[in-house]
């Protein structure tokens, strides 16, 4: 019983920690603010977490758990690689029409932290790694060159990126859509340049 009372308490934390993060950044949030809306004691936080700086490594951990899930899901539903790249965009529409959407946790952290706390930073970073090298490997599928996929995967990324800061600060909740049509242009350009080096 105890036990499962202390798990509940660690949710409750991280669950009240991730709506202020989103809601007024990393830095305006004291632990008073998160033990006051998780209804916890500040022990409780010190115990499961240790410090503040180790609940936002929690939630980022966390946050970067989730969204794998989610985008694996969203892309596994599909067997054809394009149709596995647009999954990632469909999954970022979805996600801005949420009532919940705030941005992405994991800039406002880069930002926050940015040479004051590696581990943070590093995890911010990492997730954004992880997404660019699964859109390499699916252009990379659907006949872009290897010398030249990584450019276009970076290109891609900065798109969906450009796409969650419409989202949140222009309110264009399509603005994956839009993303993805440039995608496509960028797409049939690479693969015409290798239809045209294979021929020559």
């Amino acid at each position: 019983m105890r036990k499962r009372r202390s798990q509940e308490n660690r949710l409750e934390i991280l669950t009240a920690a991730v709506t202020l993060f989103e809601q007024s950044g990393f830095h305006q949030v004291g632990v008073e603010d998160v033990v006051r809306a998780a209804n916890v004691t500040k022990t409780t936080l010190y115990r499961h977490f240790g410090s503040k700086d180790g609940l936002v490594v929690e939630v980022l951990g966390d946050r970067i758990d989730k969204v794998e899930e989610g985008l694996i899901a969203a892309i596994t539903a599909h067997k054809a690689p394009r149709a596995r790249l647009k999954a990632i965009f469909d999954y970022h529409t979805k996600w801005f029409h949420k009532p919940s959407f705030a941005g992405c946790l994991f800039y406002r952290a880069t930002g926050e932290y940015a040479g004051r706390r590696r581990e943070i930073a590093k995890l911010s970073k990492a997730q954004k790694l992880s997404l660019r090298a699964a859109i390499q490997a699916f252009v990379e599928e659907l006949g872009v060159r290897k010398n030249r996929s990584e450019n276009l995967a970076r290109s891609i990324l900065c798109l969906l990126d450009g796409a969650i800061i419409a989202a949140h600060s222009l309110g264009e909740k399509d603005a994956a859509e839009n993303a993805w049509q440039m995608v496509e242009l960028a797409l049939r350009s690479e693969l015409d340049r290798a239809v045209s080096t294979r021929s020559r």
